[in-house]
Formats: C-alpha cells, structure tokens, sequence
C-alpha cells in the first residue's frame, strides 16, 4: 500500500501547472467517476481540521486543506463541491471540500434545500 503523504509534502510535490496538464476537454473525473485530485493519496485528515467560524479567517489546519485544494482545476473542485452538497443530510458535510470551508458550505447546503422547498424555510 502506498504511503500517504502529509499536505505540504503534496503541494511540494505537485505545481498547478502539473494538474493542469489534461488533455484538452478532459472530463474532471477519471474512467470510475472519482476526480482528478491533487488531494488523491493523501491522508484524509488534513481536511477534517476543527473548524473556525464564518465570521473568522479559516484556521491552521482550513489553511492546509485549502492550500491543497488551490492547486487544483478549477473544474475538479467544482465536483468536489457538488458531490459533498449533493449529501442527504447537512450534518454530513464536514470539513474542507472543493475548496470550502464547512460553514460556507452548510450554509450552501440549506440554500439549496430551501430552494427546493420553494423558499419555504
């Protein structure tokens, strides 16, 4: 099994302009649907820090997850973020995903809901 590298080690290793070397047009997902990540092979963790709220700046360990997210397509996450919204229930999105902290992204999630709802709240 291949060893996990920590977030530093990652975005050390991996420059935007390596991600971005796609073949033109393609899709932001590999052949079983997972994204072409430059989070791919790292430990998870990273992006489950405690987190700050809204009215803060992210913290150290937001900053980490963020830091990796960065360097990503901006196409790869936009799936991130879509398939952590697309969640049934808003206690199941934690942490940093395409790019966003918890917080703004529950408070995406329950737009969304209300949306639906026909802005009932």
């Amino acid at each position: 099994m291949p060893k996990r590298m920590s977030a530093p080690a990652a975005v050390a290793r991996r420059s935007p302009g390596s991600l971005l070397q796609l073949p033109f047009g393609a899709p932001p997902v590999d052949s079983d649907g997972r994204p072409q990540a430059a989070c791919t092979g790292l430990d998870t963790k990273i992006f489950f820090a405690r987190p700050s709220e809204l009215d803060q700046p992210p913290n150290r360990g937001e900053r980490s997850a963020l830091a990796v997210c960065a360097v990503c397509p901006a196409a790869v996450r936009a799936v991130c973020l879509e398939r952590d919204l697309a969640q049934s229930e808003i206690t199941r999105i934690n942490g940093v995903f395409g790019g966003v902290r918890q917080e703004e992204r529950r408070e995406m999630y329950q737009a969304r809901q209300q949306a639906r709802s026909g802005g009932a709240a």
